[in-house]
């Protein structure tokens, strides 16, 4: 049924849309986004996101003081993770045959830890300026070599104009997308030779690569492209597509997501919307087979606390925000939240503080591994500290 959307299409800005599902999250004490939207699907040109009415402003917030990107040990966009630092990699390649230009100025919004300049780099590029609204990303993308610098795709910029700004896995988290492309017009030169390379997940086959339930509707990623959705988004705010293709990338030693990927240059007119009539089929099956495996940790998570009511909760992420709501682990009387990352230690989740590992050391309650991304790592990080805990896994190992 149709209704009237809090946030109008972010790429044609129709108010009319069909919801498809109601997302839920507990979060952490303090978060500035939300605990909840409803995934909804634009009438008119189909594309798929989250209706929320949370300011752009609060996300610029969530990535100054929440980003998990932090830690080069458990982020990505480093160069910590063998797994990691091979998509880098392949992406650097990418982005030096499409320029073949080592003299070319090179801008990547969103850099994280510096993987991908770093590996520019490596292939000779060394004009390269990296953004990330996070100071310890900013300094840990300087530790390799590469200027970097605090800021956001809405802030000014002192550095000139670029060749080529790179927008690798960061559209799918703005809330503003108009303004984030009228900001790329700015800073990117007005030459034939100047592109975009903007490289995001593939909504369309979200439904092929489930692996943890609505992994892909979180509190960051409110966007949801297809290729045709991406196109529409370029060719209505006058940009080309001139290359652009499908990957499969890590999102952990042990899990493999879908992305695709333009590379786009400056065009004087806008282009007309083609409507994607596929994309909401895709993600309605996709929502089909998060419920039934929510369900199935459901099931688990219930089955360990008629055993023991008292629970250590390893990870407080995404799935972590969802479970709490979800499922009986809500009731549970949980010791403590255990989380890799140290910007998440001392916050307060459920009620309840966050840890890092070694305040495991004598606990005797079992301990569920709150992950499936990383369940393999956190499971040999346990048997290396030698704790006997008994614990419970969302999957089988």
């Amino acid at each position: 049924m149709n209704q009237i959307a809090q946030r109008p299409c972010p790429i044609c800005g129709c108010g009319r849309v069909e919801g498809l599902h109601h997302q839920r999250f507990e979060l952490p004490d303090g978060h500035p986004l939300s605990g909840g939207y409803e995934v909804v699907a634009c009438s008119a040109c189909g594309f798929v996101y989250a209706d929320t009415a949370v300011p752009q402003a609060a996300y610029d917030r969530f990535y100054t003081q929440y980003s998990k990107y932090e830690d080069a040990r458990t982020g990505t966009g480093g160069v910590e993770n063998s797994w990691d630092r091979e998509r880098q990699a392949l992406t650097a390649r990418q982005i030096a045959d499409y320029l073949d230009n080592p003299i070319a100025s090179i801008l990547d919004i969103g850099c994280a830890n510096g993987g991908l300049l770093w590996e520019l780099n490596k292939l000779g590029y060394h004009d390269l300026l990296g953004v990330d609204p996070s100071s310890t990303c900013v300094q840990n993308t300087r530790n390799l070599g590469i200027q970097a610098e605090i800021g956001s795709i809405f802030q000014p910029l002192k550095h000139g104009n670029f060749d080529c700004v790179i927008l690798s896995h960061t559209l799918e988290h703005i809330q503003d997308l108009h303004q984030a492309v009228c900001w790329i017009h700015k800073v990117l030169k007005d030459t034939d030779s100047s592109c975009t390379y903007i490289e995001v997940p593939d909504a369309m086959r979200y439904v092929d690569y489930v692996d943890s339930p609505f992994q892909d509707f979180n509190t960051e990623h409110i966007n949801h492209f297809s290729n045709q959705c991406l196109h529409n988004y370029l060719r209505i705010n006058r940009f080309e597509p001139m290359l652009w293709g499908e990957k499969i990338i890590p999102a952990s030693m042990n899990k493999q997501c879908p992305a695709i990927f333009c590379f786009a240059c400056k065009n004087r007119e806008k282009k007309e919307i083609i409507p994607d009539p596929l994309l909401k089929q895709k993600i309605l099956a996709y929502i089909d087979i998060s419920t039934d495996i929510l369900d199935q940790f459901g099931q688990r998570i219930s089955q360990a606390l008629e055993e023991s009511r008292r629970i250590i909760v390893w990870g407080t992420g995404q799935l972590t925000m969802k479970l709490l709501v979800e499922t009986s682990l809500a009731t549970a009387e949980i010791v403590a939240f255990i989380d890799n990352n140290p910007i998440n230690h001392g916050k307060k989740y459920h009620g309840i503080s966050i840890f890092g590992p070694e305040y495991i050391l004598g606990l005797p309650d079992p301990i569920l591994i709150a992950s499936t991304l990383h369940q393999k790592s956190i499971q040999e990080q346990i048997e290396k500290m030698g704790l006997p805990n008994k614990l419970v896994l969302l999957k089988d190992a």
